[in-house]
């Protein structure tokens, strides 16, 4: 099973956040709850959670980009790549 990471609404009239980084790599395991990104706009820095338990599969945009609220920014799957 995979679940797809969002970026969160998180403040009203936000359309656009950067990515400052990643707080996790393709395949490292993760909670639900845990930090795996950094993000901010020009006025406020947010993280950004796992949304389940699971492993990274996928990490769709880089460090420094700027992404949209809403956009896939990343994947989990709930088994380890391999198996």
């Amino acid at each position: 099973m995979f679940y797809e990471v969002a970026v969160p609404k998180f403040a009203e009239g936000a359309r656009q956040i950067t990515l400052k980084q990643w707080l996790c790599h393709k395949g490292d395991k993760v909670d639900a709850g845990m930090h795996i990104a950094e993000a901010a706009t020009d006025k406020i820095a947010i993280y950004i959670e796992a949304p389940s338990t699971g492993y990274v599969s996928e990490l769709r945009v880089e460090d420094g980009q700027r992404v949209k609220v809403g956009q896939v920014i990343a994947v989990l799957s709930s088994e380890p790549e391999g198996n």
